[in-house]
């Protein structure tokens, strides 16, 4: 008991402890805290300097992740008509950049030149009508569409006041864009419709494309030839009359839509993928935002003139575009019996060799074009 008093009694207490050394232990103490407050605003300080410097360099860090995942592609058209509008639209609204693809557009005369692109491998993606595919592939080529909104022909047969009826046709010169194209295709059936050869009673001028159709009948050179929205308006404007407007005639047929090759499209899915997301919000766009899209058709056709726009976007948007643009397997149809009564292979075809909707049904399962449509 003694011993465990004189050790309570040994232990130091405030009161026992040297005024000397209780200073020193505060100035400690004092000089401590001070250190952490010092190293702590040191830290903060420091912190706001990296969250600024990462706010300034987040930007430069974006963009290069952004440009480093950002594709290029060459995408080919080969006309200046209102059927290009979607692709034009989606271009302009940079609808392909929020998909990471910077795409080059090149105007190309004639489908069946930027075929010959396509096989080169110059070209992966364009936007041409199905007559061309068939001829490709029945020659051996893997092109395959996979979206078409232009679902009725739009071509206008433009001729000289002279020619008043269908037999008058006869002896006449017609311009086409090319062998093998939209216009090619279109005015064999029509003539054939009427009973008129093609070559032996109306001669068929290739003339490279709708631009070059239309100088042609400006200059006489022409008595006729196929013309589509806007372009047919010009044509009237320079006296000519429409001997008949085709999307008036009650056929199916494919016109001009997204088309690859398969080879591309197995090798590059996710490109494709983003391609066609774009692309159909760009035919929302041209569907719901008239204003913006008569610019840009404008632009493209090099047309101002206001009635002419008008007619080509309540044709083509309006009444020929569907919401999804699934091709038509009837009109695609319609194509092969016409090929087919003048090449046999085109018999071994059918609608479904020819195109590829999985792409369009997976963005229509997803919800994306209900969202895009608000319903």
């Amino acid at each position: 008991m003694k011993k465990a008093h004189l050790l309570r009694c040994a232990r130091p207490t405030r009161s026992n402890v040297p005024q000397r050394v209780r200073l020193r232990s505060s100035v400690f103490a004092r000089l401590a805290s001070e250190t952490f407050l010092i190293g702590l605003m040191r830290f903060l300080i420091g912190d706001i300097k990296r969250r600024k410097l990462i706010l300034l360099l987040l930007p430069v860090v974006w963009t290069s992740a952004v440009s480093a995942q950002t594709i290029k592609l060459k995408v080919a058209y080969p006309t200046t008509v209102g059927s290009m509008a979607v692709l034009w639209v989606a271009k302009d609204a940079r609808l392909f950049e929020k998909q990471g693809l910077e795409v080059e557009l090149i105007y190309v005369a004639g489908s069946s030149k930027v075929v010959q692109a396509m096989l080169a491998k110059e070209i992966p993606i364009s936007e041409i009508a199905i007559p061309a595919v068939i001829q490709a592939n029945i020659a051996g080529a893997d092109l395959v569409m996979l979206a078409g909104p232009n679902n009725k022909p739009g071509q206008k047969i433009m001729v000289k006041p002279e020619i008043k009826t269908p037999e008058n046709l006869k002896g006449k010169k017609i311009g086409i864009t090319r062998f093998g194209t939209s216009d090619d295709f279109l005015l064999r059936y029509i003539l054939g419709q009427w009973k008129i050869q093609p070559e032996r009673d109306v001669a068929l001028l290739q003339m490279g494309g709708s631009p070059e159709i239309l100088a042609g009948l400006g200059s006489r050179g022409i008595d006729g030839g196929m013309l589509s929205s806007p372009l047919h308006l010009r044509a009237a404007k320079l006296g000519f009359s429409m001997l008949t407007d085709l999307s008036t005639i009650g056929v199916d047929y494919q016109g001009a839509g997204v088309v690859t090759t398969r080879s591309y499209a197995r090798e590059n899915q996710d490109v494709v993928r983003r391609y066609l997301k774009a692309y159909v919000e760009g035919l929302h766009r041209l569907k719901t935002d008239k204003n913006f899209s008569l610019k840009v058709i404008g632009k493209y056709t090099r047309i101002s003139e206001a009635d002419a726009l008008e007619e080509t976007y309540q044709h083509y948007a309006i009444k020929v575009m569907p919401k999804m643009p699934y091709p038509t397997t009837k009109g695609i149809q319609m194509v092969l019996d016409e090929i087919g009564s003048r090449d046999a292979k085109a018999k071994n075809l059918s609608p479904a060799s020819l195109i590829d909707v999985s792409y369009l049904k997976e963005l229509e399962q997803s919800g994306f074009v209900k969202n895009l449509y608000g319903e």
